[in-house]
């Protein structure tokens, strides 16, 4: 039976980091199932999820604490399981604004008090080309329970956009 662990690293960013540490997930006889990558800054950042035998797995457990010095790198790792299926639909939401602090807490704690599950976020801003004033512009994908009602959410959501001066589109996520 496969054993699963999270990680996640930051480090000084370079050409080759990303080369590395899969090397390293990979030498240690796991599998990459799923990892998130980006430099934001001069920094890379990961979050990956590896499966392996119990023992590929203690491997790298092992491994990643010892080498991540030599890298420039911080950890920090935990097991985990297979994530369960649940009775949701995929929605993707996107949102743009003026930059201002509490955007990003404002909107998950509106998904927070439906009982709705972010799955995925990514948050950015940049300059408008006219005026230079910043925007915030914030994507989610979004798990709705099928026991509630979507029409109602997304209501509710148009909503709240309109109270709190954002621009959001809230669609069905399609193969």
């Amino acid at each position: 039976m496969a054993s699963h662990l999270v990680f996640s690293a930051i480090a000084p960013n370079r050409p080759g980091i990303a080369h590395d540490i899969t090397s390293l997930v990979t030498n240690c006889g796991c599998n990459i199932l799923e990892s998130k990558m980006k430099t934001m800054g001069d920094t890379f950042s990961l979050v990956l999820m590896a499966e392996g035998e119990w023992n590929a797995i203690a491997k790298l457990e092992h491994t990643l604490p010892n080498k991540a010095p030599s890298m420039g790198m911080t950890t920090m790792m935990q097991r985990t399981e297979p994530a369960e299926s649940r009775q949701e639909l995929p929605y993707r939401v996107k949102i743009i604004a003026l930059d201002n602090p509490g955007i990003t807490k404002d909107i998950t704690s509106f998904f927070a008090d439906l009982g709705i599950n972010i799955q995925e976020m990514s948050c950015n801003t940049y300059p408008a080309q006219q005026t230079g004033a910043m925007i915030g512009q914030i994507k989610l994908t979004v798990g709705i329970p099928t026991s509630q009602s979507v029409s109602k959410i997304r209501d509710k959501f148009h909503d709240f956009c309109a109270q709190t001066n954002l621009d959001g589109i809230m669609d069905p996520i399609t193969l």
